[in-house]
Order: structure tokens, then C-alpha cells, then sequence
């Protein structure tokens, strides 16, 4: 059973006789202590002896810790334990196992002192802590559950355990441990989920891999890969010792083809025998069947350096360290191993999808002429001879499959035109934002027409189904749903999933098809499901609200919208704080992101906002106008935008949202966002002093810099101020970087950052810090070594985490002590 890690906590000053309610802390009858029923280990203490008797007392509380999470039975060698209440049991020599649990409303710091048994090992949510008998503790918001292993208790009566809290004001309540837990820090990232999913063509089969963390030193989760069989609910086959990676199934089903260690390796379903089909295949970064005895195979080959530490760049692409070498398409017969190029060009081949004898791909050549400044073009290539010929060339496109009315493909609204292009509702004059996912057909005849435009979701994402229907992911106002699109009534139609953010989803190749899909919800955790195309039935094959938070307790959301003055409607949701009450004052978290995408309801990630509600905040998450998702004209908002609009929109929702619940303190008001969010997070600082505290993670300061020096700055600027340079629109740049209007910020600043960051560099908060260090400004800067645009390493991600909310502890609680203890002052 993986071991399931929580967090740790501190607590007041109190005394605890378990034969007497617990002094100075939340009264708890003695009869709640329970001991789990004793031993067969005094007789000889052989165990005394044994030199890894540590790691078996360890190993002994992991699996009673785990039995607890997922409600199991605790068995030892047949014999079932049971937990029994102080005043029925019997104190034996050996091990004892005593349990209660305590929680906090904030940080604690401070001292659990054991008495009454030789020695003693205290383990807290699963983590044992250090010392004997006496336990120095540092202790976060949460709830937790006490395990105390115990040896040679001479009698109950005698056996106390006393708290004393370093300061008076840090309070710790204990209960009987038999309630719900809120789920900790280490949970929203530990818990296993399903990582990826395959479905076989038939809808019989099912690739999944699975990501769990074991010990709490451990940064890089451990992955499983199985075949599950749908129908009989259980695995067939398991990969031991390696991952495979890009699995293809065979359109029989019968075979699936993958990569592992460099090698191209055939798994036989029907006899799960294992063979290599080809050896040290390094550059080989995807493949698909193209028939049943051969794959088509995307192969990079890496450019040799012409320098070891000169370099001289060829386009602005050059900043991308991937950039440089070239990918072409191969085809490889599965029986000889050999191996024939099939494309052949200085500019990398994109492999799309295949049909009988042709090839559907695409290249991108370097040309800045218009905004994207990037160019993609489409070709059909003939297998069997090589020739190509070129169906188009466009400044937005994203992918393309063939189709029997012709050539589906998904591209912005501006497609064909510079402005209004085809897939455009806007009028004359008005730029649209091309981030914003428009369906296409290119028929047979080679005419474009637009499927989606008065669909107002945002369309990534497509399958086709063997009837010529269509599965589409789309970004649906805050959601990520699936919808199906028919060429015979043109019409969308959602398919009504149980989770409000499909992460992704796989499709079979049946008459009627089997679709699979993961996903979660604002506050329920991932599930796998699978459901046919046309039922409303949905079989749930993994639910972790089940099997990984079994225990816990979730928060309440509610759904609170708000039309500004100048007309936007703002999609807005409020996570209410644990053990809500109404009567009390609330500090609140404003979390918006401000650019091209909206903030999905998904239930953990990068901004777990039912963790910080249950660290005791109302969170507001908004939606500004600019956002995909809610149709073209809002999403037009976006471009040339900067923060324009949006910011007013996050300042009046803002504004109305505190009016609107008296429960939230307008005192003790904190924002933040991420990228664009941390963008509108210091452009906001300039605007308005209504926040309290403010963080920005890996926000831009200045826009022309980022323009300039940000690996993807001039690409996604050619979208998001399409057609502003700043030779052109000088005055537009500067005023609406917050760095030139550094002397109006009045909030205190937290600005975040990983130093490896190439999409929006360091310098874009080191510039931000300097100019508000020199005013005199209350500002913090702290870096994470190593990290890039997202802090993803799981130490990393729960130090950022508790920095975001220590921060708002010391600023919006008066609570700094967690906040001096992560970041000390020097001596």
C-alpha cells in the first residue's frame, strides 16, 4: 500500500492525562484515546534485539497509518486488530500503539513531552518525527492524527503527555481522530492519479499510468504502467522496470507498439509476449501505425554544435534550446527492422495523420513578415514516391486530420486574413485573438469553411470517429469539456461528463465509440471514466475521492458572477473557508489570471485553491474579460489589452464581491497570479491600494523586455498586441508596464520567480524589486534555483507553496511566525 504523507502541525500549552481531558486545548474524554489491542511481541523481547527494529516499528505505523486513510481493516499474521478504548486495556510490555488526533488554525511551534513509558515515537500523518519521549514540533494549519508507538507502559494511569506552545496564542485542539480530516499540503500533490491514458480501437483495452510518491525525501514520483481490461475490471498486464512511451495500438487491437530505453518494442495482447522490433533508436520521439506491418516514425536528429561556446543565431527561434537540428518522417516495416525517409527537407516535417498511401504534415519556415510572425505550412505527401504537394500556407494553425469530406483542421479565428478572417464573427477593425480555437473543414475541392464560429467554446483538441463525427476538447468558460460534432446536422452537442475539467480523454475506432476520460472537479479530486458515444451511462473505473482522500472533507464552493458597468459579465466562484462561519470576518484571496486562458475548475495543480480555503481564507477566482472560452468578442478583449480593461474588471468584481459578503474583511484583502496573473498583479499594485498584500509569480514587469528577450515574448506579443511594436506604439509600452509607474505601488509585494526561467525571464522581478527597493517599498523577492516558468519539483512546489501562504499569514493575519521560521532575518 503507497504511504499517504500529511502535513505537520503545532500546538498549545497543555497537559494530557489519557485517563483525563486534555488541559488548556479543546476537551476530549479519555474513553476517544484508543490503543490498538495488544501485541503477542513481551514474551521474549526478541524484537529489543533486533538491529532493524526501527525500520520495523516504521514499516508496522506506515500500514496502520494507510489501513486508517482507506478505512481497511488492520490485520497482523490473520489476527484482526482493533482499536479499544483506554479504560478496557490492558498495558503489556513491548510495543503499544495509541492514537488521537489534534488541529490547528494556524502555525504553532512547540513541545510534546511523554511520560509513563520507556521510550516513545510520535508519528504525525504517517511522518515519524524526531526525538524520544520529547518531540520539539513545528506545525502547520491542518489537521492531524497522533500515532504514538509506545514501549513497556507499566500502566495507563500513569502515562501522560503533556504540550506547552512556545507562544500563548498558538492553540491546538484534540479530538478522537474519528472525524474528517481536511486534506493536507502533501496530499493535493502526493496523491496517485492517472497521469495518461490509450484506449485500444476496439474499447476493450485500456493503457494507464499511474503516478504515486513514497517517502517524503523522495522529488520524482514513481509511474506504473498496466493494460486494464475494461469489461472484466481488472489489469492484464503490468511494465516492470521501465515506462513505456509513445504506445500505439494497432488498429486490430491486437498488438501495441512503444518506445523503452531507446528501443521500439511490440507487446502481443494475446499472449502479452514481448519482442524488439528495432534497437537504439535515439531521435525517435513519436510513431503511428500505418498499416499493420509497418510505423510511420518521427526522427530528430540533433545538429552538431559548430562551436563549444560560441553561438551564432540563425532567427529569433534560436533562443530555443530545441530549436536547432531536424525532424523528418520515416516508415519502418515491423518484420525486418528497416528503415526507409520518407520526407526529406532543411525545415523539420510535422507528421499530422495518414491515410492509405499519403502523409498529411506540416512545416514551419522562418518568416516575421506578418503577426504571429510564424508560418505554417500544409502538404500531402505520396508515401510510396515522395512527392509533396502544398495545400496552404497559414499565420494561425494547429493541427489537421484527414477526414472523408476532406481535411479537418483546428486554427484561429483570423485564418485567412490578417483581420476578419474566415473563421471571424468580429467587426471590421477589431483584431481577434487567435488563441481562441476555431474548427475547419478543407474539402475535397480545396475550399475552407468555418464550423465553429458562433460556437463559443474554444476548440483544441479533435478526434474523428469512424460515422465521421467529431470528439472535441474545448475550454468552456472556466470548464473543460467534451463536446461531439455532427457533419450531418452541423450541430454541437455536450457530452455531459461527471468532472468539470477533462484533462484528457482517448477514443476507440468501434461503430459506436468508447470514449475514456480523467478529470476532476473545483472540490472533488480525479476520476477515470468511460461511457459509449450516444449513452448517458458513464462507468467510473477510478474515483480518488475513494481510495485517496477517503478520510478528508471537502470545501464548499459557490458560483457568483458579476456584470461590470461597461457590460462584461465576470464569471466568478468563491471558495468558502473550512468550518465556515458566517458571523466571523474572513481575509480573502483574489486569484485571477488576466490573460488569453481562463482559470480552470480543476481540483489541485500549481494554485490549490481548496487548500488555501482550508487554511482559512475566502478565495475569489475571476474571470476578467480577455479570457477563451466565453465566445470571440470577449476574447477579443484580450489583444492590445495589456491590462486595460482587465484590470478595471478585476478592481469592480473585486469591489462588489466584498460588498456582496459581509463575511469577508475589505482590510484584509490579499491578490495574486501567475505569468500574464503576475503581470496584472504588479500593474495592479500601480492602479489601486485596495489589496493588503499582493504576490506575483513569474510576472512581467516590462513589456518590452519580455517582448525582446522571453523565449516565446515576440511569438505570443504577435497575438496579444497584434500589430504594437514598441517603435510604433512607444507610449503603449511603457505606460502599461508596471515598472514605469513602480512610484505609485503602495501594497506590500511579494514577487516569486525560478531562475531558469525562459519563458518570462528573472530579470522581469529583478527589475520590479530594484525599482521598488529604491522608493522604499515593501517588497520581497524570493528566487528558486534550478526552476523554470513553473515550480514542478515536489520539494520545490511545497516550499512555494507554504512561502504563498506564510506570506499572506504574516500580511493579512498578523501571523508572522511562520514566515520568520522560512525566511529568518540575518543575525
Amino acid at each position: 500500500m503507497k504511504k499517504m504523507i500529511l502535513p505537520i502541525l503545532a500546538l498549545p500549552v497543555l497537559s494530557l492525562t489519557l485517563s483525563a481531558p486534555f488541559v488548556n486545548a479543546e476537551a476530549v474524554d479519555s474513553k476517544k484515546i484508543t490503543v490498538l489491542s495488544a501485541f503477542d511481541n513481551s514474551s521474549d523481547n526478541r524484537l529489543a534485539k533486533n538491529p532493524s527494529k526501527a525500520t520495523i516499528q516504521d514499516n508496522l505505523v506506515t500500514y496502520v497509518n494507510d489501513s486508517l486513510n482507506h478505512n481497511q481493516k488492520i490485520q497482523l499474521f490473520d489476527e484482526n486488530k482493533r482499536w479499544i478504548a483506554l479504560d478496557k486495556a490492558t498495558a503489556v510490555e513491548g510495543m503499544q500503539l495509541i492514537r488521537f488526533g489534534l488541529s490547528t488554525d494556524r502555525f504553532v511551534v512547540g513541545t510534546l513531552k511523554v511520560e509513563g513509558a520507556k521510550s516513545s515515537t510520535l508519528y504525525l500523518n504517517g511522518n515519524k518525527q524526531t526525538g524520544s519521549n520529547t518531540f520539539k514540533l513545528s506545525l502547520i494549519n491542518g489537521d492531524y492524527r497522533a500515532i504514538l508507538m509506545l514501549e513497556d507502559v507499566e500502566s495507563w494511569d500513569k502515562l501522560k503527555v503533556d504540550w506547552k506552545s512556545d507562544h500563548e496564542s498558538q492553540v491546538v485542539s484534540f479530538n478522537d481522530d474519528e472525524q474528517k480530516k481536511r486534506p493536507s499540503m502533501r496530499q493535493f500533490y502526493d496523491a496517485e492519479t492517472i497521469s495518461a491514458i490509450n484506449l485500444s480501437p476496439n474499447g476493450k483495452y485500456l493503457i494507464w499510468s499511474k503516478v504515486s510518491y513514497g517517502d517524503s525525501t523522495e522529488d520524482k514520483g514513481q509511474t506504473v504502467s498496466e493494460i486494464y481490461h475494461i469489461e472484466d475490471d481488472r489489469v492484464i498486464y503490468r511494465w516492470n522496470g521501465s515506462v513505456p512511451t509513445s504506445a500505439q495500438w494497432r488498429d486490430d487491437s491486437k498488438a501495441i507498439a512503444y518506445l523503452s530505453q531507446g528501443d521500439i518494442k511490440l507487446l502481443t495482447i494475446d499472449n502479452l509476449s514481448e519482442q524488439t522490433i528495432a534497437r537504439e533508436m535515439k531521435g525517435v520521439r513519436s510513431f503511428q501505425w500505418y498499416d499493420n506491418k509497418s510505423l510511420l516514425l518521427s526522427w530528430h536528429q540533433d545538429e552538431k554544435k559548430p562551436h563549444k561556446f560560441t553561438k551564432r543565431y540563425r532567427a529569433v527561434e534560436d533562443r530555443w534550446s530545441y530549436w536547432r537540428g531536424n525532424s523528418q518522417v520515416h516508415l519502418l516495416d515491423i518484420q525486418s527492422g528497416f528503415v526507409k525517409q520518407i520526407t526529406n527537407n532543411e525545415i523539420s516535417s510535422s507528421l499530422f495523420d495518414s491515410k492509405k498511401g499519403k502523409l498529411l504534415i506540416s512545416r514551419s519556415p522562418i518568416n516575421y513578415q506578418e503577426p504571429a510572425h510564424y508560418l505554417t505550412q500544409l502538404f500531402e505527401v505520396d508515401i510510396k514516391s515522395g512527392n509533396e504537394e502544398k495545400l496552404g500556407e497559414y499565420r494561425t494553425f494547429n493541427s489537421a486530420k484527414y477526414h472523408s469530406n476532406g481535411i479537418v483542421f483546428t486554427a484561429g479565428p483570423d485564418l485567412l486574413a490578417n483581420t476578419n478572417g474566415v473563421g471571424s464573427i468580429l467587426e471590421e477593425g477589431r483584431y481577434a485573438n487567435n488563441y481562441d480555437g476555431q474548427l475547419y473543414l478543407r474539402d475535397k475541392k480545396g475550399e475552407i469553411s468555418p464550423l465553429s464560429k458562433n460556437f463559443k467554446p474554444a476548440i483544441g483538441g479533435f478526434d474523428v470517429l469512424k460515422n465521421g463525427d467529431l470528439i472535441l476538447s474545448t475550454t468552456d468558460q472556466d470548464k473543460r469539456s467534451l463536446y461531439r460534432y455532427s457533419f450531418r446536422s452541423k450541430k454541437f452537442s455536450k457530452i455531459n461528463t461527471n468532472v468539470e475539467v477533462v484533462e484528457s480523454y482517448s477514443v476507440s475506432n468501434e461503430s459506436k465509440a468508447t470514449v475514456v476520460y480523467k478529470g476532476s472537479s473545483a472540490t472533488k479530486p480525479q476520476k477515470l471514466s468511460v461511457y459509449k458515444v450516444g449513452s448517458s451511462k458513464h462507468k467510473t473505473l477510478l474515483d480518488t475521492a475513494s481510495t485517496e482522500f477517503t478520510n478528508n472533507i471537502f470545501i464548499e464552493l459557490k458560483d457568483w458572477d458579476y456584470t461590470t458597468k461597461t457590460g462584461n459579465q465576470i464569471d466568478g466562484r468563491v471558495y468558502m473557508p473550512a468550518n465556515f462561519d458566517e458571523s466571523k470576518k474572513y481575509p480573502a484571496l483574489i486569484y485571477y489570471y488576466g490573460g488569453t486562458s481562463p482559470v480552470s475548475r480543476g481540483f489541485t495543480g500549481r494554485w490549490p485553491f481548496s487548500l488555501w480555503a482550508n487554511h482559512g481564507y475566502v478565495v475569489y477566482v475571476l474571470q476578467p474579460s480577455g479570457a477563451t472560452g466565453y465566445g470571440q468578442d470577449f476574447s477579443a478583449k484580450h489583444v492590445n489589452a495589456w491590462g486595460l480593461e482587465t484590470a478595471d474588471d478585476i478592481i469592480e468584481s473585486t469591489q462588489a464581491f466584498v460588498k456582496a459578503h459581509p463575511f469577508v474583511d475589505d482590510k484584509r484583502l490579499g491578490n495574486l497570479g501567475a505569468s500574464y496573473g503576475g503581470f496584472m498583479t504588479m500593474y495592479l499594485a500601480t492602479k489601486t491600494d485596495m489589496f493588503a498584500a499582493s504576490i506575483s509569480h513569474a510576472g512581467i514587469s516590462n513589456l518590452t523586455s519580455y517582448w525582446g528577450h522571453g523565449w516565446w515574448g515576440y511569438a505570443y506579443s504577435g497575438v496579444a498586441t497584434k500589430g504594437s511594436f514598441p517603435w510604433n506604439q512607444s507610449e503603449f509600452y511603457t505606460k502599461q508596464s508596471p515598472v514605469f509607474n513602480a512610484d505609485k505601488v503602495s501594497t506590500p509585494l511579494l514577487l516569486l520567480h525560478g531562475d531558469s526561467d525562459t519563458n518570462v525571464p528573472v530579470g522581469e522581478s529583478h527589475q520590479m524589486y530594484t525599482a521598488l527597493k529604491l522608493l522604499g517599498k515593501d517588497v520581497e523577492l524570493i528566487e528558486f534555483q534550478g526552476d523554470d516558468h513553473h515550480i514542478n519539483k515536489r520539494s520545490h512546489r511545497m516550499r512555494w507553496w507554504k512561502t504563498i501562504l506564510a506570506y499572506f499569514d504574516a500580511k493579512l493575519k498578523a501571523q508572522p511566525e511562520w514566515w520568520d521560521r522560512l525566511y529568518p532575518a540575518p543575525k
